[in-house]
């Protein structure tokens, strides 16, 4: 998003970065999630520094793969955030008058959510916070 919006990415990207590389090698190498490896786990124990239950080849084969997933999704990510850049535009705009936004809020900036919303969670929106309603008869019980 920055890239796009800012026009450049910042350090603050590091945390996102470490977490998406870990998952991609985690979908390739503990999951069994890739077409190429298999449906093999090659997790390592508490003893992996020395030992590793793969050859150089699987090795570099799973940084290709995991490299792949990961420029893959960022360009997925990157063309969602173009067709949605209207939303995201607005929702940032609200983020700034307001630092926190509501369901509602939210469901007039971003609209409906494609797969509905469950009864029994719209009945708990539309009763308002239980911890600032009014509790009753506590104004009765005031001297």
């Amino acid at each position: 998003a920055e890239e796009l919006f800012v026009g450049k990415i910042s350090t603050g990207a590091s945390d996102d970065l470490d977490k998406v590389t870990k998952m991609a090698y985690a979908m390739i190498s503990v999951y069994g999630m890739n077409a190429e490896l298999g449906l093999l786990s090659y997790r390592q124990g508490n003893d992996a520094q020395f030992y590793k239950p793969y050859s150089e080849a699987t090795g570099r084969l799973m940084d290709r793969e995991a490299r792949q997933v990961v420029d893959q999704e960022y360009k997925r990510v990157k063309d969602l955030l173009l067709e949605k850049r209207e939303v995201v535009e607005a929702l940032s705009a609200a983020l700034l008058k307001r630092e926190t936004l509501v369901f509602n809020e939210l469901t007039a900036i971003m609209g409906d959510r494609p797969h509905g919303v469950e009864e029994h969670y719209k009945q708990y929106l539309a009763s308002g916070n239980p911890f600032t309603a009014p509790v009753p008869g506590a104004a009765e019980a005031e001297p």
